[in-house]
């Protein structure tokens, strides 16, 4: 019997941990076969504030998921984001060896020329991604391999990230009992799973409205070409509601969640429908019940004016564009707070484009399970782990340099080659 391809995603956000797990078919198609979530307490903004809290959401999630699977996994394909994640695009030109056939090596060459810039000591590559080549004259070109040319030029978008941000979300991985394969930017795995191949092709924005932070990305002709992250998420919303309500936080999450239900998506922000709240607390501390009910437009008073903002952040974020010459056409939202009512439409009011809520798609096996914007980032992190080849994902460890990393492929190469039974 053949052994299963399984790969597993695991997308440590703030508000919660999700694990998925996937096998891999004979011709790369992505089946989900195992699904774990759990509270996440240790983030803040997406990054790690406490070790312990965030172990132990990761253990729970992947339990879970294990157990529905019913298979065990040993490593994982992480996303990451917050505060401090920034981009910018980069240039690279060689000449190619041989003039009559342009091969892998000097495909790698061009692009190594290209991540040849001054980074702090502080700061590292995440991801290098190639938006188009240029052989001699020839622009636009996504796969020059194989054509003749003398000098090979690339554009490439790299991300990079704060090495000790990095170094703690790699630690909780390992400390959970996993390995972590490679570290992949949550709008690039949510791109993979909720935008349509054409979509891609386009210049389109995607939104991800996480827990802590709102993620950004924009595709153009198949590729990466801007990525940001605004430190505003859902959170917000809820300690909006908690203030302006006067309630518990925890309080104020349920009802947001409740607020955001599809059975009264057909409300907009001006109508009023009763939403009742088991209790409410007074300046004092003190719980009453049975107080009167909070109407939705009181809701909706507190939840649009932190819409408006992440919006009008997402707006101010795209003047970059410019630069690159690149207007915008489409936008899709996505992520857990994108569920709240008349977020579509305020999206297109305030940035002026066609919106769509994105949910996951092209995945088999319990993809209706999981087909909600919540999942998007990890059902994401296993299909772009699916689409890369192998040769481009690393192993990541919460240690550096070289002893650190040839340790991580002597354990890979006994993995690989020695049976274990």
């Amino acid at each position: 019997m053949p052994e299963r391809d399984i790969i597993a995603g695991l997308d440590i956000g703030t508000s919660k941990v999700c694990a998925i797990i996937a096998e891999r078919g004979q011709f790369g198609e992505v089946s989900i076969i195992g699904v774990g979530t759990s509270p996440s307490h240790g983030l803040k903004k997406g990054m790690v504030v406490n070790l312990d809290k965030t172990v132990q959401a990761i253990s729970a999630a992947v339990d879970s998921a294990q157990r529905m699977a019913g298979v065990p996994i040993e490593s994982v394909y992480v996303g990451i984001a917050g505060g401090h994640i920034s981009s910018f695009n980069s240039h690279g030109v060689v000449a190619v060896i041989n003039e009559n056939e342009i091969t892998e090596r000097d495909v790698k060459r061009v692009i190594d020329a290209a991540k040849v810039v001054a980074i702090p000591n502080d700061r590292q590559i995440i991801h290098v991604i190639p938006r188009d080549f240029t052989v001699d004259t020839c622009r636009g070109i996504k796969d020059p391999e194989g054509m003749a040319g003398k000098r090979l030029e690339v554009v490439v978008h790299i991300v990079t990230g704060a090495v000790a941000a990095i170094q703690n979300m790699v630690k909780c991985v390992e400390r959970a009992g996993l390995v972590v394969e490679d570290l992949i930017l949550q709008p690039i795995a949510s791109c993979t799973s909720v935008l349509t191949p054409e979509e891609q092709d386009c210049a389109t924005v995607l939104i991800d409205i996480g827990g802590g932070t709102t993620d950004l990305a924009v595709t153009h002709e198949g590729s990466i070409i801007h990525t940001a992250v605004i430190p505003v998420g859902g959170d917000h919303f809820t300690q909006d509601l908690a203030f302006g309500l006067r309630i518990p936080f925890a309080e104020a999450e349920r009802l947001k969640l409740r607020y955001s239900q599809p059975r009264v998506k057909t409300y907009t922000l001006e109508q009023t429908a009763a939403t009742a709240i088991p209790g409410e607390y007074d300046y004092s501390g003190q719980f009453f019940s049975n107080l009167p009910e909070v109407e939705r437009d009181k809701i909706a008073s507190i939840v649009k004016p932190r819409a408006e903002e992440v919006f009008l952040l997402v707006k101010k974020e795209l003047a970059n564009l410019v630069e690159l010459g690149i207007a915008p056409i489409q936008c899709v939202l996505t992520g857990g707070a994108s569920q709240l009512p008349e977020m579509e439409a305020l999206a297109q009011e305030i940035l002026g484009l066609p919106v769509r809520i994105g949910n996951p798609e092209s995945a088999g096996g319990m993809a209706d399970y999981v087909k909600s914007p919540i999942y998007a980032t990890a059902i994401g992190l296993v299909q772009y782990a699916c689409q890369n080849s192998q040769q481009n994902l690393r192993p990541v460890s919460a240690g550096s340099g070289f002893w650190a990393d040839l340790l991580l492929r002597v354990k890979r190469w006994f993995k690989d080659f020695i049976p274990l039974d």
